[in-house]
């Protein structure tokens, strides 16, 4: 499945040809290409909207209220590039502990501050993690009831921060079933656990868009929580459909930076 990024191992005489303009690789826009030699990445480029090759350069993000933030890796150095392109979506996939959420967030933080956007939008499925059980009816209005679903939006920004951008109508917790009809503008979406959407959901949460307006999915493909999203996954579907489209970009990342431990899941079996 398309990810995002092509890797090709070069010789020197292939780089030296590359940088002189004589060599060309096959890109489809927003594309990502990671230039190796022996097996090590050397330079990285893309395929920007506009159909020009163009070397990514370092970036970081800043505000007052997350201070800047690095990558940490190579990947995480092109879905920062991702994220500044003013790519309108972008799906980025990894598995848990990558830094494709919290990575989103300092991005739409710092977007925030600098009056590009009025207010976040955080949504998400609120399907129950498999394996385990419905907690059942919960007490308070709609916000109470969403807010143990986004409970890694408080973790992100800590939760005095988070209760005070949602009180000044910066920050807004959605439930999908709310989504229809609404005009979403001058926002930035992010919806996570978007490996729990249907091809009709999807669809559904696009055409919402206004004007203005940056969507970003992420997603793990390998924490899909309910069988039906394996027939009917929207994000593949998404994915098969806008590759190769100038307004869709995708990152994918392998890297787990949230701990040494963290890195231990990924060894079970």
């Amino acid at each position: 499945m398309y990810n995002g990024i092509r890797e090709v191992d070069c010789t020197e005489q292939e780089l030296a040809e590359f940088y002189e303009g004589k060599l060309k690789y096959d890109l489809l826009p927003n594309q990502y290409l990671l230039l190796k030699k022996h097996g090590d990445i050397v330079d990285k480029y893309k395929l920007d909207k506009e159909g020009k090759i163009q070397k990514v350069k370092y970036r970081a993000f800043e505000s007052s209220f997350m201070g800047k933030i690095k990558p940490r890796n190579i990947r995480q150095e092109l879905y920062f590039d991702s994220l500044e392109s003013d790519i309108p979506l972008t799906i980025v996939s990894s598995q848990a502990g990558c830094g494709k959420t919290f990575l989103a967030t300092c991005f739409a933080i710092q977007e925030l501050e600098k009056k590009k956007y009025d207010k976040i939008l955080f949504l998400r499925n609120n399907i129950p993690i498999e394996g385990t059980g419905e907690l059942g009816i919960l007490p308070g209005d709609t916000y109470d009831k969403l807010k143990g679903y986004f409970g890694y939006v408080s973790d992100i920004l800590n939760p005095f921060m988070f209760e005070n951008l949602v009180t000044q109508g910066k920050v807004e917790i959605a439930w999908l079933g709310d989504m229809r009809g609404r005009n979403i503008s001058n926002s930035i979406v992010l919806c996570s656990e978007a490996q729990n959407l249907t091809t009709a959901l999807v669809k559904m949460i696009i055409s919402r868009m206004g004007e203005n307006t940056r969507l970003i999915f992420d997603l793990d493909f390998e924490q899909i929580d309910n069988k039906k999203f394996e027939k009917n996954n929207g994000m593949m579907s998404t994915i098969d459909s806008l590759s190769g489209n100038s307004m869709f970009g995708m990152i994918e990342l392998i890297d787990v930076e949230r701990s040494e431990l963290a890195k231990l899941a990924s060894l079970i079996k």
